[in-house]
């Protein structure tokens, strides 16, 4: 289920810009990648952000997000996910702190010639 406008709206809002910050979607729905790698994003009307397990792991024990998960029983550990309501800075504080994250990692390896081919 693609996002609300609201949530969009939100994502739109906390977005860090930059030149290394490329937009893009995955789901349907709105993303930010830095790197060829996930940092922020939106999921039905929720915002997502890419923190490292250990801080998700925190930010979820504190009541202040929960780890992502898309599918049931299969969460991403690296990833917490807050209601598109939010406040508008906390938003913008977790979308900068998961750039930084996910910008301090290796970047992501181009997709093999066979996943490009199978893409068209």
């Amino acid at each position: 289920m693609p996002p609300s406008a609201a949530t969009t709206l939100a994502y739109e809002g906390a977005l860090p810009t930059g030149p290394e910050v490329a937009r893009k979607t995955m789901f349907g729905s709105p993303c930010a990648f830095v790197n060829r790698q996930m940092f922020f994003g939106t999921f039905e009307e929720s915002l997502v952000a890419r923190v490292g397990p250990s801080r998700a792991a925190a930010l979820a024990a504190q009541g202040e997000a929960t780890i992502f998960t898309p599918t049931e029983g299969r969460p991403w550990s690296d990833y917490v996910a807050i209601p598109s309501a939010t406040a508008a800075e906390a938003a913008r504080a977790l979308a900068a702190e998961a750039l930084a994250w996910t910008r301090a990692l290796p970047p992501k390896g181009k997709p093999s010639r066979a996943v490009r081919k199978s893409r068209r």
